[in-house]
């Protein structure tokens, strides 16, 4: 059976990202092919206390470089948004990040001057694991176990009183001086659930509003959540998904743990992949029904047509990708919208830029989209962590800006580092050509430019986004069709001279009150109402 679509535009976009404080400026780093990745800023951790080139230094990190967010915008006195000095020192920058661009999302989407009651505005946000914030006040809790430590170490109880004293103290002064203080400000300041909180409470929006974590597919996850909510009628608009800004050296260390870093650079699909780049940032997005938004006249810069989701099930490992898992993702996307895999143009792949994982991702995709018979290399690839690294949490999102973006403007941009080919992927015979450089989009032959956007997650957990160019009318709502009776033209209900039984006897009282009928169907329904016409007619009704 094909299933219905319902399709969802996208009504505002906004990021903040790498080098690109904007989302005009992270699209324009996209076309130009910017590379953002950098060396670690003095300012979030020190290499010299925590990194060692040897794999296998305890408590080290091997990797210093990342995609890094260094400006955006925050102002909320200039936009008059109640956030007391005290209260944003104790907030993590990511809840910050996701004020300033879910307020950009919703005012390129028309806010506040929409039509849209603010009762019926949701915000459903991805986030992994929270920000930094939470790491450094329970280090500044727990301070008193490491002073106890120090107060029983040997050589410290061999000096004399006095100095052990002065040692004890100026080592807790040191260090307190060097962190916030806790208040009540702190908590609220760091839990991932008030990311979105802070979003609706901010700009008073009254829909539901709640974060997901689904690892590195928590922003398409937070999506998948928004578009159910939507199409169901439970909010009329939604702002949705994901922000990441975990970088600290926590991470770093337990990444490298796994082996999952690389020191070296970001190339996904190419024979030197040795490990995905960490990045962060946010890309939210101001979701509408098809429907509403062509009625109320808004920009529309693309049309989301269906959203799959699948865990892996048993598989190798807890983090270890399954490819069942993510075939399964991307099907239930194509049946559930509806269309045919083959008529897909271009596909933005989770790309991690691990030779393993890549060749296992393509070797999936291939699965599906190499059934209904695409020539091969017909399908644009890309991986925007080329540009930025990996944004973990926001990964899926930066995936989807980068896609909804392409569709608005009819090109195709870049993918980034690739020299070398993958040699586990057979490239001759997959449909998909990984596109190095910005081109115009081509007319589609299926007469809609599509593209698709995946996501997967630690966990097991996927995600599979198809998307396709607005074409105005395109996806007409279907018609209400409501149970009616033709009645002829020429048919009237004045008395009849006489009934029958009763010669020239007068005519019954007219009718009062209301004649309901029921029937299996349309049809039987009206055969119905024609017999009682027709005794009405006759008098004997």
């Amino acid at each position: 059976m094909t299933n219905t679509p319902k399709p969802v535009a996208v009504v505002g976009m906004a990021a903040i990202m790498p080098q690109a404080p904007s989302a005009n400026a992270f699209w324009d780093n996209i076309k130009g092919g910017r590379y953002s990745v950098t060396e670690v800023p003095p300012e979030r951790w020190d290499p010299a206390l925590y990194f060692s080139p040897d794999h296998g230094a305890r408590d080290k990190t091997y990797s210093t470089i990342g995609g890094w967010v260094r400006e955006f915008d925050w102002d909320p006195i200039k936009w008059r948004l109640p956030v007391p000095p005290t209260v944003a020192a104790q907030m993590d920058e990511g809840q910050r990040w996701a004020i300033s661009a879910a307020r950009a999302a919703l005012i390129d989407a028309g806010w506040p001057e929409w039509n849209v009651d603010s009762n019926n505005v949701a915000v459903i946000l991805g986030n992994a694991i929270g920000g930094e914030k939470h790491y450094l006040s329970s280090m500044r809790v727990r301070l008193p176990e490491v002073i106890k430590r120090l107060q029983e170490s040997a050589t410290l109880q061999g000096l004399p009183a006095d100095v052990q004293q002065r040692i004890v103290e100026e080592t807790r002064a040191g260090y307190l001086d060097n962190t916030f203080e806790i208040t009540e400000d702190t908590m609220p300041g760091e839990l991932a659930n008030v990311i979105a909180g802070r979003v609706c409470q901010l700009l008073n929006l009254r829909g539901p509003n709640f974060t997901t974590d689904a690892a590195c597919a928590s922003g398409l996850a937070a999506l998948n959540s928004a578009i159910l909510g939507l199409v169901d009628h439970q909010y009329d608009a939604v702002v949705t998904g994901g922000v990441d800004r975990n970088m600290g050296i926590d991470a770093f260390v337990k990444f490298c743990k796994i082996g999952a870093l690389s020191a070296t650079g970001t190339r996904p699909f190419d024979s030197g992949a040795d490990g995905f780049v960490m990045g962060e940032g946010a890309a939210l997005f101001v979701l509408k029904r098809l429907e509403d938004a062509e009625r109320d006249g808004d920009r529309i810069y693309s049309v989301i047509m269906s959203v799959g989701g699948s865990s892996d099930g048993k598989g190798k490992g807890i983090t270890a990708p399954n490819p069942i898992g993510q075939q399964l993702a991307v099907r239930r996307a194509w049946e559930q919208a509806g269309l045919d895999p083959a008529t897909v143009m271009a596909v933005e792949a989770h790309g991690t830029s691990t030779r393993v994982g890549d060749a296992a991702e393509l070797a999936s995709l291939t699965e599906v989209f190499g059934s209904s018979n695409l020539a091969p290399g017909s399908v644009a690839l890309g991986s925007v962590k080329s540009n930025i690294g990996h944004l973990k949490a926001a990964a899926g999102t930066a995936g989807l800006f980068k896609m909804v973006r392409s569709l608005h403007e009819k090109v195709l941009a870049p993918s980034l580092n690739f020299n070398n080919p993958n040699e586990n992927v057979d490239w001759g015979s997959i449909p998909f050509k990984v596109n190095t450089s910005l081109r115009a989009w081509p007319d589609s032959p299926h007469g809609v430019r599509r593209g698709a956007v995946s996501a997967f997650g630690f966990g097991g957990t996927n995600f599979h986004v198809v998307l396709e160019e607005h074409i105005p009318g395109r996806h007409k709502a279907p018609a209400k069709v409501f149970a009616s009776a033709e009645v002829p033209s020429a048919a009237t209900v004045s008395a009849p001279v006489a009934g029958p039984g009763a010669a020239g006897g007068p005519a019954k009282a007219p009718l009062r009150g209301a004649l309901v009928l029921g029937g299996r169907d349309d049809a039987e329904v009206l055969g119905k109402v024609r017999e009682a016409l027709a005794a009405a007619q006759a008098g004997t009704a």
